[in-house]
């Protein structure tokens, strides 16, 4: 039987598959790692919304409120059944590449053994020292004796390594089992679990409807209640485009009309630093979720009306802080009817407004920085919720606020 030696280009390319084989796998560990942390982030997102709603509750009546933080639980459980669902699809594939391994190991074990059982044959053939040493004395020439003599040895040699790498194989054999084992159990589990959280969305989504049916008989009243939130709404647009107009026409005169919006090199500098950062800049509060979004959309439950929202409402806990999204300074402090305190922060030629706030924790002029206290938002006892109205202005234009804050 001729021994088979490896070249130096197989080693090579044996040594490449490895590696591969390795990446790979550290790979889907990556992904499945990042599967878990956006299930478990869903999961928390429900338990927030669980206590907000908790809340909510404390008011006999049904509010707008309810249905908003509702709405949010809802999603959030639907992000989770997706992510259960991703998690199960990543272990289906791992359970038939498992298994196609599995298969592939049980063959090369059969051939294994097979030529194993061979070598142990020829082996047992040559056990005599005698028979060994005739071998070698019967050569033609030293030579041929000293390649025979090698010969002996890698036979020996290659004797081993067959029995360690049958050994070798049944150890990972054995392991892909015990880990398509694992796999399958941990399936059953999310199969369960996505069971429960799809009885858990129905069960909401029939609480929202009853909800909606509630409001849909206050339809006057909430027709009523949004008009004068509108007005209030105008009332500090027209405020704000006063504010920014007034701020570029004294940045002007201070630098002789030069410069962009009229800005100082220092305020050009944190400008272009605030331009930067979008899609990074905090939160204004440190906790909530966007429970209306920027621009024109439907109403929650009067049909045909549209709502306009020149930012984005935040719900977020009782008596939370609000904080500086950025460094700059405090060019104004309103207060207005259903806007109760509301702060105004240039960043350059940015601007960031907070209104909604029960207390004030700075004044005009004051130099704030990222994620400073300024106040807190407002309470409202009728509607069992607390809501951050908050604005972003570019100069005269009105920005989205949900394309610059931290996407977590």
């Amino acid at each position: 039987m001729g021994i088979r030696e490896l070249s130096f280009n197989k080693i090579v390319y044996l040594v490449i598959a490895l590696l591969f084989l390795v990446s790979v796998d550290a790979f889907s560990q990556h992904d499945l790692s990042t599967l878990k942390k956006r299930k478990d982030q869903n999961a928390k997102d429900i338990a927030y919304t669980n206590t907000l709603l908790s809340n909510t509750l404390k008011n006999k009546n049904v509010t707008l409120g309810q249905l908003n933080i509702l709405t949010q639980r809802i999603k959030s459980r639907e992000a989770l059944i997706q992510s259960i669902e991703n998690e199960i699809t990543f272990m289906d594939a791992q359970i038939v590449t498992i298994n196609s391994d599995v298969k592939e190991l049980e063959e090369d074990l059969v051939k294994l053994k097979l030529q194993y059982a061979k070598v142990i044959q020829y082996a047992y053939k040559q056990r005599n020292s005698h028979e060994k040493l005739m071998f070698l004395l019967s050569s033609k020439d030293f030579n041929q004796a000293y390649k025979r003599y090698k010969y002996l040895q890698q036979f020996s040699e290659y004797s081993r390594e067959q029995g360690k790498l049958i050994g070798s194989k049944r150890e990972t054999l054995n392991s892909n089992l015990l880990q398509l084992k694992t796999t399958k159990s941990e399936k059953v589990v999310l199969l369960t679990d996505k069971t429960k959280e799809n009885q858990s969305l129905a069960a909401e989504k029939s609480q929202q409807s009853e909800i909606v049916s509630k409001l849909k008989q206050r339809e006057k009243q909430l027709r009523d209640d949004l008009k004068t939130q509108q007005d209030y709404t105008k009332k500090l647009e027209k405020e704000i485009q006063r504010i920014i107009e007034s701020q570029a026409k004294l940045a002007a005169k201070k630098n002789n009309g030069e410069g962009k919006f009229g800005l100082t090199p220092e305020e050009k500098i944190l400008s272009d630093s605030f331009d930067q950062n979008k899609g990074k800049l905090p939160w204004p509060t440190k906790t909530g979720f966007i429970s209306e979004k920027f621009g024109e959309h439907k109403h929650a439950v009067l049909k045909h009306v549209n709502v306009r929202n020149d930012g984005i409402n935040i719900t977020t806990d009782s008596n939370a802080e609000c904080r500086s999204i950025f460094k700059g300074e405090v060019t104004h402090i309103l207060s207005m009817p259903g806007l109760n305190n509301v702060i105004i922060i240039r960043h350059g030629e940015f601007f960031s407004v907070y209104s909604n706030l029960s207390t004030v924790n700075v004044k005009k002029g004051d130099t704030v920085t990222s994620k400073e206290k300024i106040g807190v938002v407002y309470t409202d006892q009728a509607q069992s919720q607390t809501v951050l109205k908050f604005q972003l202005w570019k100069g005269s234009t009105k920005l989205d606020p949900a394309l610059w804050l931290y996407r977590n």
